[in-house]
Order: structure tokens, then sequence, then C-alpha cells
């Protein structure tokens, strides 16, 4: 009765927020000092604007508790997908003297990283102080998030804050503690990047996207040098470039996430290329170190040429986002608002999700034996991709079916042309044994495995231990199968592997030609 009445339950499901910064309003930072609410005042800092947003699905709402000395409890409301809700601590609210109202504690918090020369962040040099907010809804992220106009809002810093989907809160740099003391710090291109919720006091849907970062360069401005993608002045030029060379502004087809750093801005920068079918969180993003320097802007034009997007901030950090952008060819322009031009900046694109394509392998079908270096064995496939793209494949021969574990290259035959569909392979370089023939395809960024129906074993005459060399192991276990006059039918493969004489018949005749070569 009990599992009868569990079958018939509908769990009720948390509709969790999911937090992030917004990397946009870090492009705001600047080099200036701490004011006389962040004693003591004149130290030079990095002064930050940090806006943190709420990606969904669900809201997200803090509620004020019990009074607890100069704190007061602070309680995250969970809502769930039956209209039902519950409560749980996240915090403490304290109230903030500069800003005259109550903060929710630790809520954001920026680092200073090293810039590695491949343009990663590297180790911390430099923290701030975590900041406080006080969460309410003063900007717009996407207002296409199913829940972003259902009330109630958080407009206040009373008792109940909190931030719908596609809403965001910002705190100005101007603001006390937007900022990382840099007293000390050496000139050179660093990481700036700040993380909200930190402490993870807040349940959230995804904990992975909390950090947002950008290039930030301490030191004098250097005269600009052409970078390696040059020249990519104009659509003209991109277009004659060879597709996804070393170097090249026409990047081809953009599989996974791709970032070119160390590019320079004197005249146009041009990049085309092709994407698929872009969802929430897809985006193509510039951003220089040199914030205040050669102001840049960013388009997208379509394969026609046409503008379809433009980005236009007043600082280095300019986004276009690619949700709903349908596949095809694209053109990335970026140019230079100003007469100043800027010495380094990156290009960053978060293509699209790519499905792997699929493979079938149909041959070999039936178990085959095959003589090393004498034989070869076909190998058939076919498939597709569900977005179109090219698609290569690999063989490989795995000691079990459906197991990629231990698997080897085959020679020669790595990143074929998937539309060949067969080859015959060569055994030269194969190792003795008994093998299953996997075939991987690939369009370049995923990737997917299939199996031939049946396996294939690779043998010298005589060896039928299948160990590589002729020794008395192998005479000792042909020769009762010889001698043994009522033996119809010899184990698997043997009617091949002890035909030492290639007459199918094995018989004494082979047994003797096999203890002639042991010697």
């Amino acid at each position: 009765m009990l599992s009868l009445l569990l079958a018939g339950t509908m769990f009720a499901v948390d509709v969790l927020p999911d937090m992030g910064v917004w990397g946009d309003y870090l492009g705001e930072a600047y080099i200036g000092t701490t004011s006389s609410s962040e004693p003591p005042a004149g130290r030079r800092a990095i002064r930050i604007s940090t806006a943190t947003v709420n990606y969904g699905p669900g809201r997200l709402e803090l509620r004020g508790g019990e009074i607890v000395g100069s704190q007061q409890r602070v309680y995250q409301r969970v809502f769930r997908d039956d209209g039902g809700w519950y409560d749980r601590e996240a915090g403490w609210f304290v109230y903030h003297a500069s800003h005259g109202h109550i903060h929710f504690n630790d809520w954001t918090v920026f680092h200073l990283r090293e810039l590695l020369p491949d343009g990663t962040p590297g180790e911390i040099v430099r923290t701030g102080d975590k900041t406080s907010f006080c969460i309410l809804e003063l900007l717009t992220y996407n207002s296409s998030l199913p829940g972003y106009g259902t009330p109630p809002s958080y407009s206040s810093c009373g008792q109940i804050q909190g931030l719908r989907p596609g809403r965001a809160d910002i705190y100005s740099s101007g603001l006390t503690d937007q900022y990382i003391d840099i007293v000390g710090m050496p000139d050179g291109d660093y990481w700036l990047e700040a993380e909200v919720d930190p402490d993870n006091l807040v349940l959230e849907a995804d904990e992975t996207n909390n950090v947002a970062g950008i290039p930030f360069t301490i030191g004098p401005v250097p005269a600009t040098v052409d970078d390696a993608y040059e020249n990519n002045d104009s659509r003209a030029q991109v277009d004659a470039l060879p597709e996804g060379a070393p170097n090249s502004a026409n990047l081809g087809l953009v599989l996974t996430p791709k970032v070119i750093h160390d590019l320079s801005m004197n005249d146009d920068d041009w990049f085309k290329l092709r994407l698929h079918a872009s969802e929430e969180g897809d985006y193509i993003r510039i951003a220089s170190g040199y914030l205040r320097t050669g102001n840049l802007n960013l388009q997208l034009l379509n394969a026609a040429g046409s503008v379809i997007q433009t980005s236009t901030n007043s600082h280095n950090v300019e986004t276009i986002n690619l949700r709903g952008l349908p596949a095809g060819t694209y053109y990335v322009r970026v140019y230079n608002s100003t007469s100043t031009n800027n010495p380094n900046y990156r290009l960053e694109v978060v293509p699209g999700a790519n499905a792997p394509p699929t493979v079938v392998v149909t041959e070999p079908s039936v178990t085959m034996y095959v003589e090393y270096a004498e034989e070869t064995f076909p190998v058939h496939w076919n498939g597709s991709d569900p977005d179109g793209d090219p698609k290569w494949v690999s063989l490989f021969l795995t000691p079990s079916k459906d197991d990629p574990s231990g698997a080897i290259e085959i020679p020669g035959y790595q990143n074929l042309y998937g539309y060949m569909g067969q080859v015959n392979v060569n055994t030269v370089t194969l190792p003795i044994g008994k093998w299953y023939v996997m075939v991987q395809a690939t369009d370049g960024g995923a990737y997917s495995e299939s199996w031939a129906p049946a396996s294939v074993t690779l043998f010298i005459h005589g060896d039928l231990n299948l160990d590589g060399a002729l020794t008395m192991a192998d005479f000792n276990l042909l020769k009762p199968w010889v001698e043994d006059a009522e033996v119809v039918v010899l184990p698997p493969g043997w009617h091949r592997i002890a035909d030492m004489n290639h007459d199918n018949v094995v018989d004494h005749t082979d047994l003797e030609i096999l203890r002639a070569l042991i010697g």
C-alpha cells in the first residue's frame, strides 16, 4: 500500500535563483584612491563597480529575522514549484553607517590575479574586503526570463530584499568598500575579478558561475604594434584569409569557447566565424586591460554584412549576447570610437551548445581471423551530425566491446573524413590478439563512439595462444587435437591459425611444420 501511495505522489522541487556577476560593469574599474570612509584615505586603489544578477529560474528573497547583538539573522525564502516555500538561514543583515541602511553581509569579494602569458588568470595577488549589499532591483539583465515581471518586486533596503530572474543590482565604484588596495603593486597585466556569494550563504541552482573577470593593466600605455592576426582591416580582407589557419581572422566553425588575446587596435579589426544556433549565456566579448584608453566598440554582422547588434559602452568591455541567434556565418567588427589607439585587447567567443555527431559501425559484422601483416580487414561506418558540421573519424582497437578503456590507435587511420564511410585496415603495425574496432567520430568539438558488431583476431600462423611468438606451448596445444582421431571441430579460429601450409586442412603436416619452425 505504501508503494502505491508513493507512486502517486508528486514531490515538490525547489525553484532556486542563480546568482552571477555582470562582467560588463567591471569595465568601469579605474585606478583611484580610498576615501575618508575607507581609512586611511588616499591609498592607491582600483575602484570597482559591481552588478550582481539573478539568472533564474527562481527569485532570490532575503528576509530579516531575530536580532542577535548588533546583527540581524537573515533567512532565504526558497520557493517551490507547487506554490509552497520554506525559509532557511542564510547569514546576517548589518546596519551600514556610510550607506545609511541595512546590508546583507559578505555578498561580494574582489580579487586581483596574475595574468599568465596564455591570457588565463593566475594566482591571487591582492584581495579586497568582503562587501555587504542592500540587494534590490536596479537594472534589467534579461527581461525575457520567466518570472522577470512576476510580483512582488524588491525596491527598498528594508526587511525584505531580493532579485527576480533577469534583474540585477549595482554598486558603483565610488561607494564605500568598492575597491582593492594596490599600494606597492608593480606595473603589469593582471586579471580583475569579482565573486558573488563567496561563502555560499545562498542556496542556488548553480554554484559554479558566481565569478566574472576582465584583464586589467597597471602602468603606462605602450605604443600600438600590429598583432598576429593582421591584416584583417575589412570584410574583404577577412574573406580572403584561409579558414581556421593559425593566426587567421577567418576563424571557421567555433564549437567551444575561444579566446584570442594580445590583439591591438590601430584600425578596424574584422573576424569571420560560423556559429551554431545560440542559447542563453552565449556571447561575444572584447575586453582590454587599458579600460580608459582607446575606447573600443563591437559589432556583429550577418553573412550579408548587415549590422545586427552593436555594443558601445564608454569603457573597454563590450559584450554582444548571442541568445536566439540562428546558426550561420557572421562577422565581428572591432573598431575605435576615438583617435587614440588601444595596444592590447582580447576577443572571447562563447558559442552555442554543440551536439556530438552520430556514428554506427557496420563492419566487421562477423567474427574475423586475419593474418598479421598479410591480410587486411574492412571497417564500414555511417552517421551524421545534428548541427550539419563536417565530421572526422578515427579508428581504434579495444580489448572489450563498448568499453573505451585500453583503446589503441590504429596508425594511419586517424582523423579520416567521415563521408568516406569505409576503409580497409593494413595490419602490419597492429598488435596480435582479439580486438574490437571502435570508431570515434568528432566535429572538432564533441565526440561519440561506436563499436563494430563482431571481433577481429590478428594472428600469425601457429601462434595458438596469441602471444606473438611460436613456442612449445603452441605445439602442445595443437598436438592433442591433431592426434585425436575423434576430433571433428577445432576451437574457434584454429582452422586458420593452425593451418601452417594453407591447404584448408589442419593435420599432422601442420603439426610437423610448427615443430620445425619452433626449432
